[in-house]
């Protein structure tokens, strides 16, 4: 009975091991493809904390980009996403884009980091615009990246919940023979 109960929670702790080393080689900027654009302007003193901000908590590739420097890829961008707006700074990742930074900016970028990251195929717009690539399609498959939830670490919950559910009932039903009264034998 011991044995059971021991090895089992040995099993569920290996499990979880293995969900929590998956996750972290998953979400290591090392194998990321994916990369975040700030646009900004140096007279923007807000840039200054959104750079510390990303530094700090962001864990996909960074570029930023001086707006004053690079005006016609800042304009080919603005006029490809349709961003009306030219408060800096501007942050991209995939099709999404972020205007200004604050607390709710913040929250929004952790977001879509996670989604464009649990992608399965992800279009880096901004370097195709670099390239004179045309992008409509491109934003229009990123844009559904950002708005569906990711399917693969739900996949590995999911079955990690299961596999909890099993052991906690096994463990149980041990207990409960275990609690039974013995026959007495006269």
């Amino acid at each position: 009975m011991k044995k059971i109960l021991f090895t089992s929670i040995i099993i569920l702790i290996l499990l979880s091991f293995s969900v929590v080393s998956n996750a972290i080689v998953t979400n290591s900027s090392e194998y990321s493809n994916v990369k975040i654009y700030v646009f900004y302007n140096e007279e923007n003193e807000v840039y200054q904390q959104e750079k510390n901000w990303l530094d700090e908590n962001i864990n996909i590739r960074k570029e930023y980009i001086n707006t004053n420097e690079n005006e016609e890829l800042f304009t080919k961008i603005k006029d490809a996403l349709k961003i009306k707006n030219d408060k800096s700074p501007i942050s991209i990742i995939g099709s999404t884009y972020f205007i200004g930074f604050d607390e709710k900016t913040q929250n929004n970028m952790k977001e879509a980091e996670d989604a464009y990251e649990k992608a399965e195929e992800y279009s880096d717009i901004v370097e195709k615009i670099r390239n004179n690539e045309d992008v409509k399609e491109i934003i229009k498959q990123n844009e559904k990246i950002y708005k569906q939830p990711g399917n693969s670490n739900i996949i590995v919950n999911i079955i990690f919940i299961i596999v909890a559910i099993c052991v906690i009932l096994f463990i149980f039903k041990c207990l409960k023979k275990k609690k039974r009264p013995r026959r007495s034998q006269h």
